[in-house]
């Protein structure tokens, strides 16, 4: 009768601790980190620009967050979606294709044109933002939260991420962009771009076609 006893409860340990382990890595689970990561580091002010130190981060202004097992998000980040101005669609790839780093990785729409945007890590597409796609006013106004655009699976991600900007180099490098557009600017111009302290939310829209252009192409290596 002992000797049952105890494997009942042995059994009884083993089969919570597989339930356990299963309610970790559940959809739904992993959906609500996937979700909250970004947001769970405080992002740093960086010249007026927020830079969560828990990213990585291309020149292009694309941002990159390894979920581990392979899994990456990535998105454009706060500068760009202020200098790009209100934003119509964004042109991504399909599911199942393969995205390079520092290539083209999607194409943003907006009433000034297409601006294409290079990836900041390479891999096979997995998942689409489908909400933000469909109401492209969360990319600008959350880049690094509900506006992130895909998913990929990138088998050595560790490749990619030692590429990136990350803490201090990050932070120099975003320094210099807004000092590089400062110089671009106008002093009213730059007046706008900047309230009190903070990048415009929507710098883009304030700027003429031509200088748009320009600078979109310079800060987004576009071309």
């Amino acid at each position: 009768m002992v000797v049952l006893l105890v494997l009942v409860t042995f059994a009884v340990f083993i089969l919570a601790a597989m339930l356990l382990r299963r309610e970790k890595h559940s959809p739904r689970v992993e959906k609500e980190l996937i979700e909250d990561a970004p947001r769970r580091m405080p992002a740093v002010i960086v010249a007026g620009v927020a830079l969560p130190e828990s990213l990585a981060y291309h020149p292009g202004h694309t941002w990159a967050l390894d979920h581990g097992n392979g899994r990456v998000r990535i998105g454009l980040d706060e500068f760009a979606a202020s200098l790009l101005g209100p934003i119509e669609r964004v042109e991504t790839p399909q599911r199942g294709r393969w995205v390079g780093q520092g290539e083209k990785g999607w194409t943003v729409v907006t009433e000034r044109g297409e601006v294409p945007m290079l990836a900041p890590a390479e891999g096979e597409v997995v998942a689409l933002n489908e909400q933000a796609l469909a109401k492209p006013e969360v990319i600008s106004r959350e880049p690094y939260g509900a506006g992130w655009l895909m998913e990929i699976f990138s088998p050595d991600a560790q490749v990619s991420f030692r590429n990136l900007l990350f803490g201090g180099l990050a932070r120099r490098w975003m320094e210099e962009a807004m000092e590089t557009l400062r110089e671009a600017l106008s002093p009213r111009a730059m007046a706008t771009a900047l309230d009190g302290g903070r990048i415009a939310p929507q710098l883009g829209q304030n700027l003429d076609q031509e200088k748009w252009r320009e600078l979109t192409r310079r800060f987004f290596r576009c071309g």
